[in-house]
């Protein structure tokens, strides 16, 4: 087999596996391999096929460290100091220097840096970073994850210092040679929480159909290639947000300040005007740098109440505004009929929402739908992102494409398998397009069943990815798409910015041009990092969700079967949206046996399957938050 690079992953009895990109069968590790290895290493190993066809490696070298931060518990012995990893798959056990421990005490819970890693013959050896209060989850979870994610926190002072540098207002000289569009009613609509506002949005009748413009915060104008600025931005890859926090990509000089296009002020802007057909096709567009003044900061509740419900209420607050925002309300429903034609899919999955009491325990979770107001600001976005993919592609200018591929054959077969394990009719053609994935989920009506049934369709396809060759958007049924409209939180947008202006015009020092070596690898690197963005919010839900249900063990729950594996089944908790572990051995009202082909449990005397989308009672029995692990049994 030869030489090979992949992901380690440890287990807890002292092997591992080797996970390597684009291979189905991971790659074992006895434990002496395993020697100074921890989760998340990249290693190159040699591979070899034994007699029984597993595939084993010898590590050649590591390449890169996985942790370099984690959550452990410290162990004081005498004058001799460890801190133990929390959780048990990291298989880290660090010594820590006197000068090191920061004041904690033997049991505190602790951040610990690895200053030098385990290897052969000598442990591991840690600094304490941060002590951590175990009763208050919600600092727990976002610390753990900084730490478990390797998340940037602080900015370098080089990078604060030209963020303040830029002042508090625009300097009037800047509007010069801009379009200035102070007098355009813009509005932003954003959710009540947030604070850096990148995208406004203005509609109005047009012969051919629409005017839209969406005016987009001009980030490239102070973030300007190879300053500090842009290191750190880049170093991100994109603004994480937690429940109690945010790590922005820009400091909030920036971000919640001068490039955010807050009410009443003047701001640099960047333009995308549109001219949408009645039936919500881009006909034509054009970009420009331009000044603007939003005339109000919307929430997309009162947008909602206003421009969907008619509050008398909220639509007399709003005055003379109210009949300038209606056109937007017009263009929605066309463009939103636009997507149905295309086929394109649409997953309204809720997104979950917390409650916290004083001392940051979670006391209650719901759920956050989107309503028509977010729907609306998503559609202008959208065709916002499109008409820039076209420009880039009109020009042969090169920048970094929003591209979805197609599902491949064998994840389409697993989905159907499931569908057919749920008893719902699926058939897809050799050449499966959106629109067939989305009739699917159409039969469905408003079943309990759906989301569960549109997150196997989403388990289905590959991920969204970032890259200079534009293979179109699967999911949306674009042929063109490119991430333009929020440059405060993701850098893809930044570049694509950087290279519209130099398009628009070559003396602009805030534009740039990037060869095809370049766009490839920062697609990678940019796609990486939103990744790991996306691991460490799904890490801070399932921790706090854990971290809730750990406070009511012996309680029951409706919930929905997953997944069937060999060693049980997993059932997700309505209501909560995070998965236990239903173990076979507890099964103690039948005796069970696997069914052929492994899509169900079956008691051999009352004959109860236990099928992917059976609805059971569950009692939670135990809740590991770290680890993300949920332990149920059976009610009654």
């Amino acid at each position: 087999m030869g030489a090979q690079e992949g992901i380690v992953s440890p287990h807890r009895s002292g092997f591992g596996f080797v996970r390597v990109e684009g291979q189905k069968e991971n790659v074992f590790l006895p434990p002496p391999q395993m020697a100074g290895l921890t989760a998340g290493d990249k290693v190159r190993i040699n591979v070899v096929k034994g007699a029984d066809g597993r595939l084993s490696g010898e590590v050649e070298a590591i390449l890169a460290r996985g942790v370099t931060s984690f959550l452990g518990t410290v162990e004081i012995s005498g004058r001799t100091a460890f801190v133990h990893a929390v959780d048990r798959r990291l298989a880290l056990r660090c010594l820590v220097p006197p000068e090191s421990l920061g004041g904690v005490r033997a049991g505190d819970w602790v951040i610990a840096r690895i200053t030098r890693y385990p290897d052969g013959e000598r442990g591991g050896v840690a600094q304490i970073e941060q002590r951590l209060d175990p009763e208050r989850p919600l600092e727990m979870a976002c610390s753990t994850a900084v730490a478990r994610f390797n998340l940037p926190v602080g900015f370098s002072g080089e990078a604060l210092q030209e963020a303040e540098a830029y002042g508090e207002r625009i300097d009037p000289s800047q509007a010069r040679g801009r379009v200035d569009l102070r007098d355009m009613p813009l509005v932003t609509i954003d959710g009540e929480d947030a604070r850096d506002f990148d995208d406004a949005v203005y509609a109005e009748p047009h012969p051919k159909g629409f005017r839209l413009v969406v005016a987009i915060a001009d980030v490239s104008h102070y973030v300007r290639p190879g300053t500090p600025l842009d290191r750190d931005a880049r170093e991100r890859g994109t603004s994480v947000y937690f429940p109690n926090r945010v790590l922005p990509m820009l400091p909030t000089a920036l971000s919640n300040d001068l490039c955010s296009l807050a009410p009443e002020v003047d701001r640099l802007c960047f333009a995308s005007d549109m001219v949408i057909s009645k039936t919500g096709v881009l006909l034509t567009s054009t970009f420009y740098p331009a000044v603007m003044r939003s005339q109000a900061r919307l929430t997309y509740g009162r947008a909602y109440a206003a421009l969907f419900e008619r509050n008398p209420e909220v639509c007399s607050a709003l005055g003379a505004l109210l009949p300038r925002l209606e056109p937007l309300v017009t263009l929605y429903r066309a463009l939103l009929k636009a997507r149905v034609r295309r086929g394109a899919l649409d997953f309204d999955s809720a997104e979950p929402t917390y409650t916290f009491d004083a001392q940051q325990r979670v006391s209650e979770i719901g759920s956050y739908t989107r309503n028509d107001a977010h729907r609306l600001i998503e559609e202008c976005m959208i065709i916002a992102n499109v008409a820039a993919a076209r420009e880039l592609l009109a020009a042969k200018a090169g920048g970094l494409f929003r591209v979805h591929a197609t599902p491949d054959e064998k994840k389409l077969d697993l989905l159907l398998g499931a569908l057919a394990a749920l008893g719902i009719p699926g058939e897809l053609p050799e050449e499966v397009t959106p629109r067939d994935l989305r009739r699917i989920t159409e039969r469905l009506g408003k079943s309990l069943e759906r989301p569960f049934v549109e997150s196997l369709v989403v388990r289905s396809m590959p991920q969204a990815i970032y890259q200079p060759a534009n293979i179109g958007h699967f999911g949306l049924a674009l042929s063109e798409y490119a991430h333009f409209t929020s440059p405060i939180r993701r850098y893809p947008d930044l570049v694509v910015h950087r290279a519209l202006k130099a398009v628009l015009d070559a003396r602009d020092s805030s534009g740039a041009r990037f060869g095809a070596d370049e766009l490839g690898s920062l697609g990678q690197d940019l796609s990486r990092l939103e990744k790991r963005s996306d691991e460490a919010d799904r890490y801070v839900d399932t921790f706090l969700k854990c971290s809730y249900l750990r406070e009511r063990l012996g309680q029951t729950f409706e919930g929905l079967v997953t997944t069937v594996v060999e060693y049980g089944c997993f059932v997700q908790l309505r209501g909560i949206g995070v998965d236990g572990l239903l173990r076979v051995e507890s099964l103690l009202d039948d005796d069970y046996a696997q069914e052929s082909g492994g899509h169900a449990w079956v008691g051999r005397r009352t004959g109860r399957r236990l099928a992917i989308g059976a609805t059971v009672r569950v009692i939670v029995t135990n809740a590991n938050p770290v680890e993300g692990l949920i332990d149920i049994e059976l009610a009654g």
